[in-house]
C-alpha cells in the first residue's frame, strides 16, 4: 500500500489501537493512552500524525500540564468503521 494515501497513517504501529482505545474509553490523557496502548519514544509523533490527519485532538487540560487526547468526528467515524471490520472478521464469514 502506498503510505502517502490518507489511510497510510493507520499503518503506523499503535495507530489503530489508539483509535479503538479512545472510541471505547473516550478522551484520555496522553499518559492514559500510553499506558493502555504502548510506550515508545515515537508515540508523541504518532499522536501528532493522527492529529494532522484529522483523527485526533490534542488539548491542554485546564489547570494541568496534561494533554488530553480525543477523537474528532472523522476519528469517531474511522473508529466505527474499524469496529465494523473487527466484527466482520470475528463472525462467521464463510458465506462471503
Amino acid at each position: 500500500m502506498n503510505d502517502d494515501r490518507p489511510m497510510g497513517v493507520l499503518c503506523d504501529t499503535h495507530a489503530i489501537p489508539v483509535l479503538m482505545f479512545l472510541a471505547e474509553h473516550g478522551p484520555s490523557t496522553k499518559t492514559g493512552v500510553y499506558g493502555a496502548v504502548g510506550r515508545s519514544a515515537g508515540m508523541p509523533a504518532k499522536l501528532d500524525r493522527l492529529r494532522d490527519a484529522g483523527l485526533l485532538t490534542l488539548e491542554s487540560a485546564p489547570g494541568s500540564v496534561s494533554t488530553v487526547v480525543g477523537l474528532t468526528e472523522l476519528g469517531e467515524s474511522v473508529a466505527s468503521a474499524l469496529e465494523g471490520i473487527d466484527s466482520l472478521m470475528a463472525g462467521d464469514h464463510r458465506d462471503l
